[in-house]
């Protein structure tokens, strides 16, 4: 009985030996997604039919885990509503999520519509979000306009900045005489 005992744990113990020395199979390598270079990317946006994004940048890479698209060295960003060019944007990069929201690091808006310049976000801050269907979310936000000033924080507001809100604001408003004319009105970015 003791003999039969030795050979089992002997065996065990060889068993043991063999499949811890043998090498474990490397994980099959993930599907990179597709990577573009010199990209024009046209954005329908399913939240928001009447509007369509375009982006001109140097890379766009498809995560095919996470179903986003990550644009690189973004050269130029519109918004149009209705073929009328509604809002530019300029950014480091943007994400594009499943949903085709926008994440960006930080962001500068202009809005044709009451001539609005936004800073949205800094860096080293949380990401701004730009949902299509509510506006934008930022930690802090920086709005000059022909006639005011504001600079707030926790920043929420539909797209034409008709509904902000924020808090902490800091606001200047500039009155009297003729209005001074605005610097982002045009086609061209």
């Amino acid at each position: 009985m003791v003999r039969s005992a030795l050979i089992a744990l002997v065996t065990i113990v060889v068993f043991s030996v063999f499949l811890s020395t043998r090498p474990i199979p490397s994980p099959a390598i993930p599907n990179r997604g597709v990577k573009l270079e010199n990209v024009q990317l046209t954005l329908y946006p399913e939240q928001d039919p009447k509007a369509r994004w375009e982006f001109r940048a140097s890379q766009v890479e498809q995560d095919p885990g996470t179903r986003e698209a990550k644009v690189t060295g973004l050269q130029s960003g519109r918004r149009y509503v209705e073929d009328r060019l509604d809002m530019r944007l300029t950014a480091p990069e943007v994400v594009i999520d499943r949903s085709d929201n926008l994440r960006v690091p930080y962001a500068r808006v202009e809005i044709l519509k009451g001539c609005y310049t936004v800073d949205l976000g800094k860096p080293g801050e949380a990401p701004v979000t730009i949902d299509q269907r509510e506006g934008f979310r930022a930690p802090s936000v920086h709005i000059t306009a022909p006639s005011l000033e504001v600079q707030g924080k926790d920043f929420r507001s539909d797209f034409a900045i008709e509904n902000p809100s924020w808090r902490d604001p800091i606001e200047k408003f500039i009155s009297g005489g003729e209005q001074p004319p605005c610097p982002i009105e045009g086609g061209s970015s």
